[in-house]
């Protein structure tokens, strides 16, 4: 995702994105934040936490990604994140 304005990395206050810069980042709630402030490009995507664990099973089973039916939600949405 292409930086559309300049800010200072969050986690590493060294960090300083320039406009044009490549944001690289597996965490859908700050990839989301920095969106929906204009900050980089990209659409919203769901995030995992906010969904229910019904449908965290509904998405495994449509990716065809195994699971363990007992196990707990964040386990399950761990394998999302491998699973793409």
């Amino acid at each position: 995702m292409k930086v559309l304005r300049k800010f200072r990395d969050k986690y590493n206050k060294d960090i300083i994105y320039q406009v044009g810069d490549e944001f690289i980042s597996d965490d859908v709630e700050r990839i989301n934040d920095l969106i929906s402030r204009g900050l980089i490009e990209g659409e919203i995507q769901p995030s995992f936490r906010s969904m229910t664990r019904k449908e965290i099973l509904k998405l495994l089973d449509e990716k065809n990604i195994k699971y363990n039916p007992k196990a707990k939600k964040e386990d399950l949405i761990e394998l999302l994140k491998g699973g793409d």
